[in-house]
């Protein structure tokens, strides 16, 4: 069930409850994704040319701004429409059929990203603040403040998107929703929940702008999400204050911050063509094949993965 937002009380400590926090222990699949589908009577085959979850494209959008960090993906077609299997992170040491298939990215200011899975003390209480924003946002009233966080229970919503010429049917978590009567359809009324540290001076600013808010904006525009609530902390995890961010206005507002560090223009054209490169690689019905972004060489490239069951995972969720 889908949460509705509560705006917090502040000054409110962060880092209550952290010992007994219930880390996520759910892998998601896209074959999960087209037994959803499927329930809806969703013809798949005659309304999509690509299925996936958001974080996928996520990854692929942040690509001309990613120095840092390898991402990889499997991808085949199924029935004509291509499906995006999981993201994982790191050097892959799984054998590959090499293909001379592959595009190039120009060279694009820095973005530092953050291992998805932090291992440091730090950064799993950094993570923490997250979830625990987001309980303090969606309770029904202060009292359910005390409850245990659990980061298992999401809501997920299937979005379809024109990118380009692709139409791509995508399922994004969705964390609250607003209700105060104006919104026509619910898609409206989704809210992205966001914390971070509260910047002093203009360079703090200037660096927010220039990592974090490229991120809420890939991943609420990808969505349709239209707002933000961006909750401020300071060093030691107390929300300080909640600030609302349009999701059509962070482009403009990055860019009076930080200059033109970064283009949603870059971003979603470079989405666009890194979709078709995947779409062309993928022709042959059933053939599975491992999309690899390599930082150092700043290219995409595709391997053949014959050892993936992809594709067959996917035949057996649709019944074919």
């Amino acid at each position: 069930m889908l949460r509705t937002y509560r705006e917090p009380r502040t000054p409110l400590d962060l880092n209550t409850g952290f010992d007994k926090f219930v880390k996520s222990n759910t892998v998601a699949h896209v074959e999960t994704l087209v037994d959803a589908v499927k329930s809806q009577n969703y013809d798949i085959s005659e309304k999509a040319d690509i299925v996936t979850y958001r974080n996928n494209l996520n990854k692929i959008t942040l690509t001309p701004y990613n120095h840092r960090d390898v991402w990889e993906l499997d991808a085949c077609r199924v029935s004509g429409t291509v499906f995006l299997g999981k993201f994982t992170w790191g050097d892959s040491t799984r054998c590959c059929k090499r293909l001379s298939r592959r595009i190039v990215n120009s060279p694009q200011p820095d973005i530092r990203s953050t291992n998805e899975d932090p291992t440091d003390s730090r950064g799993r209480l950094f993570t923490y603040y997250g979830y625990k924003f987001e309980q303090v946002c969606c309770s029904a009233d202060p009292s359910e403040e005390n409850a245990p966080v659990d980061a298992n229970e999401e809501f997920c919503s299937m979005v379809h998107r024109e990118i380009g010429n692709h139409r791509v049917l995508l399922c994004a978590e969705i964390d609250c929703e607003r209700r105060d009567g104006r919104e026509s359809t619910p898609l409206e009324g989704y809210v992205e929940l966001k914390t971070s540290r509260e910047p002093k001076h203009r360079g703090q600013w200037r660096n927010m702008a220039r990592q974090k808010f490229l991120k809420f904006w890939v991943q609420s525009f990808l969505a349709g999400v239209p707002m933000i609530k961006h909750g401020f902390r300071n060093d030691d995890g107390i929300l300080l204050k909640v600030e609302t961010l349009k999701t059509r206005d962070i482009p403009a507002l990055a860019y009076e911050l930080c200059g033109g560090e970064w283009s949603a223009d870059v971003a979603l054209n470079f989405l666009s063509h890194c979709l078709a490169f995947i779409r062309k690689v993928c022709g042959n019905e059933g053939s599975v094949f491992r999309i690899r972004y390599d930082p150092a060489r700043r290219m995409v490239e595709a391997e053949q993965a014959p050892e993936s069951e992809l594709a067959e995972r996917i035949r057996a969720a649709l019944g074919r």
